[in-house]
């Protein structure tokens, strides 16, 4: 498992280098905008626009960070009292509904990313599919996640100890 615990760390490393450069551009906009509108009597026409592109993609790519960490929304109180085979099967039940939501989620976003991809943002002028795209890749690697941890569930490791559970 020691190729799997090491794709899943570079992995999710790399996802929370995306989310942080994503916030630190999201922070010099924002306060670039503040500091034109109220010191300057100006703007950036592009600026709202690229900080809703990149909240969007920080969301997205964030979710499935959150994901591969164990650290996304879950009520843990009930499996937390139990042990051995039941736990297990907790374990193996949650990573399976996570991954098949976040997998339908991905799948149904296809259509629509091609039914609406082909329009261009009004300001940037950028095809809304390079935005759009950002939903079904967070769902992917969120399911991406999902199954990683489940082989290891299956494999007998010890979800916390290798990597979080789902």
């Amino acid at each position: 498992m020691n190729w799997l615990d090491a794709f899943e760390r570079l992995l999710g490393r790399a996802l929370e280098v995306v989310v942080t450069l994503a916030f630190a551009c999201i922070l010099c906009l924002t306060v670039t905008l503040v500091v034109l509108r109220y010191g300057f009597n100006s703007s950036i026409i592009w600026g709202s626009e690229a900080m809703n592109y990149l909240f969007i993609y920080s969301t997205a790519l964030g979710a499935a960070a959150a994901v591969g960490k164990g650290s996304h929304i879950r009520i843990s109180c009930i499996k937390d009292m139990t042990s051995g085979a039941l736990r297990k099967a907790m374990d193996l039940a949650g990573c399976l509904l996570v991954g098949i939501v976040n997998g339908v989620m991905g799948w149904f976003s296809l259509p629509w990313l091609i039914s609406a991809g082909s329009f261009e943002s009004p300001v940037i002028r950028m095809p809304m599919w390079a935005v759009q795209i950002s939903i079904p890749l967070g769902c992917g690697l969120a399911s991406l996640f999902c199954l990683m941890h489940i082989i290891r569930i299956l494999a007998g490791v010890d979800p916390e100890q290798g990597g979080a559970s789902c």
